[in-house]
């Protein structure tokens, strides 16, 4: 990775840490006296040994209030290091997750799950890992640059020596780093397969049980591949640190022989100079050695931060405007939503026609109770995305009361939506719905959809959501119900219940909230109940075919 990436990957996490600059820059004063400190009293040592038991009493004070202030500013500096690393490790959290919910959905899915939570989880926390280093780093290079000024004062020609050899040691080590830095990143995306292959464990776990040929080959295919490329990748990675890691180590060693036994000046430098320059160069072994370590660390850290924005949603990423204006409610009551053109593709891979949806045109009227139904993969989910406002078309446009719905009002317009997905989430609280009136709602619908015997709400949260999928779909509507928009859109919601509540979703709930005036869209495969609803929409290769449904549901 070049300079630049580099410098660029750092600015843009200062911009994110911005209300811990105070802090970190006071730890970084702190650090710097620490190692002005030191190589102070490297100097202090080295003139005591010269001046022999004469130096001792002019020497011993300044010496011991040295240690005091290198103890009290180092240790300062530590501290004040440990709370910033939790203060940026909460900021990159809640900073990281806002920009997820604010990405557009279709960004997010392309993404996936498993690379996400990897970015929530290992990436943040090596990414903090990374900046918190760097007072370290700046101990560290106060107490080289010190000493480096001492070194000048007894002999400017072993100086240029010195630093010569620095250079030498810099230019041999820089190469290998890069080297680590590439199977660092490699090794963090083979990181990101593996958790894919995580959340496979845990959510295909019963289906992996009941087949032991598919969770063999799974075991031994698809986990151990991924599992060993990382391995080997990291492995190669850290081979090479520790490699660069023992080079610098033996660097000072190396240039200590140089200066005692090779240097043509050795013979005319007086013992006191050459005997300053040994004590100066051997404690430039503790330095050297901060500075070695933590490179490894600050690398692994520029791998996750380039992870991060790898994932599009950093500073300059394409986020969505909260909902701040436009299609504001004034009431529960909806308006008419029309879909004019709209259409949605779906890229196939190389070679293979994809899949088109639409051109769409459809008017809801306030009130109306809609079902939509069509074959598998006919495209209904995605439609309830567009209508949802979690899909932008490719073209046409929607319009609620009028007003097209753009990026600008996107997520104001999604505030006159409440919606059961298919694959419904369930929170383990009621999340802003927890006034009194509320809570007392909640009791109810509890009680009517028959999960009061499941679990209590307490201080607005759920006892428990260890629940069957169809119990989890009845909460996920409980919540639904709460929300209380002018537009409902359940998707399969009776597919996973009984025969009695399938009968009281249909008979009883939805014929309710169409008396309360709301509109009401149900994606459904229920043809018995067809003829409750006041339209029939049938989606079938990516066309809306409007259908009578007195003569569907005979059909």
């Amino acid at each position: 990775m070049s300079t630049n990436a580099i410098g660029a990957s750092s600015m843009r996490l200062w911009h994110v840490f911005a209300s811990s600059r105070l802090v970190f820059a006071l730890s970084l004063m702190c650090g710097l006296i620490a190692g002005g400190g030191n190589a102070a009293l490297v100097t202090l040592i080295n003139r005591s040994l010269e001046a022999g038991q004469a130096g001792k009493a002019t020497f011993a004070p300044a010496f011991f209030v040295l240690c005091l202030l290198v103890l009290a500013s180092s240790a300062l500096s530590m501290t004040l290091l440990s709370r910033l690393a939790q203060a940026n490790l909460y900021n990159l959290r809640l900073w990281l997750s806002r920009r997820i919910l604010a990405a557009p959905f279709q960004r997010l899915q392309s993404l996936g799950p498993h690379r996400l939570m990897a970015a929530l989880t290992d990436d943040i926390g090596s990414a903090v890992d990374a900046l918190d280093t760097l007072p370290t780093l700046f101990i560290a290079g106060s107490t080289l640059l010190a000493i480096f000024i001492y070194l000048g004062f007894l002999s400017p020609d072993l100086l240029l020596l010195v630093l010569l050899f620095l250079v030498f040691g810099i230019v041999t080590f820089r190469l290998p780093q890069s080297w680590a830095l590439h199977w660092l990143q490699l090794a963090r995306e083979a990181d990101n397969v593996l958790f894919g292959h995580f959340r496979a464990i845990v959510e295909g776990c019963k289906e992996l049980k009941m087949d032991v040929r598919r969770r063999r080959a799974f075991l031994d295919e698809e986990m151990s591949g991924a599992a060993d490329t990382f391995r080997r990748r990291r492995n190669r990675a850290w081979l090479i640190y520790v490699l660069a890691n023992r080079w610098a180590q033996s660097l000072y060693f190396i240039l200590i022989g140089l200066i005692l036994f090779a240097s043509p000046s050795s013979a005319e430098i007086s013992r006191e100079t050459l005997t300053g320059f040994t004590l100066a160069i051997l404690f430039l072994g503790g330095p050297i050695s901060a500075v070695v370590q933590a490179v490894p660390m600050i690398g692994t850290g520029i791998a996750a931060l380039k992870n991060i924005e790898a994932l599009g949603l950093g500073l300059g990423g394409e986020l969505e405007t909260d909902s701040a204006a436009g299609f504001e409610r004034q009431s529960a009551s909806p308006m008419i939503l029309e879909l004019c053109g709209v259409r949605h593709h779906y890229p196939a891979p190389k070679g293979e026609i994809g899949y088109q949806l639409g051109p769409l045109n459809l008017r809801l009227q306030p009130g109306e109770l809609v079902f939509v139904t069509g074959g598998n993969g006919s495209g209904k989910t995605t439609l309830a995305l567009l209508i949802l406002g979690l899909f932008l078309p490719e073209a046409g446009e929607i319009k609620l009361g009028g007003q097209p719905v753009t990026k600008e009002n996107l997520d104001s317009y999604r505030q006159n939506f409440s919606a059961v997905f298919a694959d419904a989430y369930v929170f383990d609280s009621l999340l802003g719905y927890s006034s009194d009136d509320l809570l007392a709602k909640a009791d109810e619908l509890l009680l009517l959809l028959q999960l009061d015997r499941k679990l209590r709400i307490e201080d607005g949260r759920y006892s428990t959501v260890d629940l069957s999928r169809g119990q989890r779909k009845r909460l996920a509507l409980l919540g639904a119900y709460l929300a209380d928009r002018p537009f409902y859109l359940f998707d399969e919601w009776a597919a996973e219940q009984d025969p009695v509540f399938r009968e009281f979703f249909y008979q009883e709930m939805l014929p309710k909230l169409k008396a309360r005036g709301k509109t009401v869209i149900v994606i459904t495969h229920d043809d018995r109940y067809f003829h409750l609803s006041d339209r029939l929409l049938q989606l079938t290769m990516g066309q809306l075919e409007e259908m009578r449904p007195a003569l569907a549901a005979s059909a």
